[in-house]
């Protein structure tokens, strides 16, 4: 593995179980899903193509707990297709909160990237890519409104990736906290494992509105 990637991996990980956490109480879930309008293009060989602009689905669900040093756990569903490569993206993080207070929050861990039923110029594949995570959230005082934003990033083998995402959420207090969620999303990466090919850049980057539900 890449020696920035390990170092950054081990850095979060140490940082975060050091660090006193105000975990949820006792369980938590999040579960949500996004409408993603995208643009962007694909690259091989200083040849770009555009991509098509298509709405794409996303989906996660997230799990916290009260257990000192084992971390909480977030999967994330991609659905990918910008009309000159496809593949499905699930990343498996596991994360510590290192802040959570309705002022601000932090998390940092690391990730597990599976790029799978992937399709390209009649080339299949299927690969795992690892990475690290952090996201923050600041909250609007005397208002419903946060700000939030999140980064993947990871080199391993010739491969980089990039999912970066900024935002604004709308909570809204019910039986269960309901958030509305805008903002933007950018995913840019760097393929060397498809065979034929040293380097496949995607890029895919669009607007994006959701749900989510935290329990």
């Amino acid at each position: 593995m890449n020696k920035f990637t390990l170092t950054a991996a081990a850095a979060a990980v140490a940082f975060a179980a050091a660090m006193p956490a105000q975990a949820a109480t006792l369980l938590g879930v999040k579960v949500g899903a996004d409408a993603w309008f995208t643009g962007g293009k694909t690259e091989v060989a200083s040849n770009s193509v555009d991509a098509e602009d298509k709405t794409m689905g996303t989906f996660h669900i997230a799990f916290e707990h009260f257990i000192p040093l084992v971390p909480n756990a977030r999967i994330r569903y991609s659905d990918v297709d910008n009309g000159t490569i496809s593949f499905n993206q699930i990343d498996y993080t596991a994360y510590y909160e290192i802040l959570d207070n309705d002022a601000v929050a932090l998390d940092l861990g690391v990730v597990m990237s599976k790029f799978n039923a992937g399709e390209f110029a009649g080339k299949s594949f299927s690969e795992w890519q690892p990475a690290v995570y952090g996201a923050g959230e600041i909250g609007i005082p005397m208002t419903p409104v946060s700000a939030f934003g999140d980064l993947t990033y990871g080199t391993y083998d010739d491969t980089k990736t990039v999912d970066a995402q900024i935002g604004v959420k709308w909570t809204i207090p019910l039986v269960v906290d309901l958030n509305l969620r805008a903002g933007y999303r950018v995913m840019d990466h760097d393929f060397a494992f498809i065979n034929g090919y040293n380097s496949v850049k995607v890029k895919n980057d669009g607007w994006f509105l959701g749900v989510e539900v935290d329990i």
